[in-house]
């Protein structure tokens, strides 16, 4: 997760109900529904799959090229996961227009 020196995050989530694809490995994907996403990262709320901090996955977003993360941390019901590389800035405006999704800062 990325962090300034205060330990507050780099990039805004913003909340979102967005459904996404998770690919745990070449022949496990499961369907996810995305709670926040930010340029660094997202939360998975209310999976049934679990998930482990530090698995490596690919998460597949609307019509974004699939996205190479891991699981950063696991709380309740939600799975936090960092991009390996941070999404360009304008990507989540950009889904928000495409999709007609209501996008409110976290």
């Amino acid at each position: 997760m990325l962090h300034n020196d205060t330990g507050d995050r780099l990039n805004k989530r913003r909340t979102v109900l967005l459904q996404a694809r998770c690919r745990k490995s070449r022949w496990h994907v499961v369907p996810v529904e995305l709670g926040d996403i930010s340029q660094g990262g997202c939360s998975i709320v209310g999976s049934a799959e679990s998930f482990v901090p530090g698995e490596q996955l690919q998460l597949r977003i609307a019509s974004l090229r699939p996205i190479d993360a891991h699981v950063r941390w696991l709380q309740g019901d939600r799975v936090g996961v960092e991009f390996r590389v941070a999404l360009k800035g304008r990507v989540i405006e950009e889904l928000a227009e495409l999709y007609g999704i209501t996008i409110a800062t976290a």
